[in-house]
């Protein structure tokens, strides 16, 4: 499986997309999708509210996941 930069970037947080685009993280899929939509990237809650957006790169889903959630990296 090929990983775009952005889902590489949720791997330092020990979390991963599942198939149906959530994030899954600890064994829990939470109710957040991941996409990409004319050069963006979305996340969007399961019942379709944007909760950010920004360019395709893991920096915007280490921002979310650590506004959001205040996720922080795991020491590997």
């Amino acid at each position: 499986m090929n990983l775009n930069s952005w889902q590489q970037a949720l791997t330092a947080y020990d979390a991963h997309l599942a198939e149906d685009g959530r994030i899954v993280r600890k064994g829990k899929t939470l109710g957040v999708v991941i996409t990409e939509k004319k050069n963006r990237l979305r996340i969007e809650s399961v019942a379709g509210s944007l909760l950010a957006s920004g360019p395709i790169e893991g920096k915007t889903v280490e921002r979310f996941v650590e506004s959001f959630w205040f996720w922080q990296k795991e020491a590997h």
